[in-house]
């Protein structure tokens, strides 16, 4: 994930003065302008009855007075009310703040979420280019050998047999110099779709390097159809091909070793399936179990 550049932290705002005590202020405000409003009502008719002499002085007075204490009241009222809404203003201003700062934080975090599916991505075909072999894409020796470790532990767990191929292209180098490196990678091509093309999704064809492919079949019962299985891909591989006008036909070796009769290692099947292969490539038979080598 790409970093990002640390931003200055911000500071926090001030404390938030409450909405509600806020309104609750406003609302004694206006009922304190009401009953001034009221009282100065009763007052301007006590003036008003003084300017016509049927009123005491007393009486006079007393208004007088009281409509100082009313002027003081609207006085405060106003006053109050300025605060109020330089209150309120504070609180909008806060918000304000706030709510950038939630939309800012938000954005940051579709960022990074953007930044964590490409880091993901990104890390998924690093994964597969590192178990991949690069011309045919079939799973190289690295994922084979993990996949062949797997396959032991559920067939020691479950009691399954499981049987390893390795299969080796007969003078393959002759291509190579014959007709370049190209036409032998069209080659290898054709011979990694002819292999697939035999086995299951839970099984594994794999370009172990060169012109040397091995194959991993789970839950063998017999090892006779594993035998069959091999013959029918040598065959298959023999087929003539045309590539670009020249018709090639592949001989190929097959060495077979099963779990547990030729071995209950991943190391010790691959080398016997390996001997057995060069066993196959020195006589006539194409394909060979290991046990059957190992009798020669």
């Amino acid at each position: 994930m790409k970093s990002k550049p640390k931003k200055s932290k911000k500071p926090a705002p001030a404390k938030s003065v409450s909405l509600g005590r806020v309104l609750n202020q406003s609302k004694k405000i206006k009922k304190t302008v009401k009953q001034a409003a009221s009282d100065l009502t009763v007052v301007n008719e006590v003036l008003k009855q003084g300017e016509t002499a049927k009123t005491s002085p007393q009486t006079i007075q007393q208004a007088v007075t009281q409509n100082e204490g009313v002027e003081q009241k609207v006085t405060q009222a106003a006053d109050d009310l300025n605060q109020v809404n330089a209150e309120l203003a504070r609180e909008l201003a806060e918000r304000v703040v706030i709510e950038s700062e939630l939309a800012e934080t938000k954005n940051e975090l579709a960022e990074a979420l953007v930044d964590l599916s490409q880091s993901q991505a990104n890390e998924e075909e690093a994964r597969q280019i590192a178990l991949q072999d690069a011309l045919t894409g079939l799973p190289n020796r690295v994922l084979f050998d993990q996949r062949l470790e797997q396959g032991l532990s559920q067939a020691k767990r479950h009691g399954w047999g499981l049987a390893v191929l390795f299969i080796d292209l007969d003078k393959f180098k002759d291509i190579n110099d014959t007709y370049g490196h190209d036409m032998g990678d069209k080659v290898l091509l054709m011979v990694a779709d002819r292999l697939q093309s035999f086995v299951r999704a839970e099984d594994t064809v794999s370009r172990w390097g060169g012109d040397e492919f091995a194959c991993l079949l789970l839950e063998v019962k017999q090892e006779a159809g594993v035998i069959r299985l091999a013959e029918k891909m040598v065959n298959r591989l023999a087929d003539p091909c045309e590539l670009n006008g020249t018709v090639f036909s592949i001989k190929a070796s097959i060495g077979i070793a099963i779990y547990p009769e030729d071995g209950e290692t991943a190391e010790i099947l691959f080398k016997n399936a390996d001997t057995a292969m060069y066993k196959a490539k020195a006589s006539e038979k194409s394909v060979m179990l290991f046990r059957e080598s190992a009798s020669d």
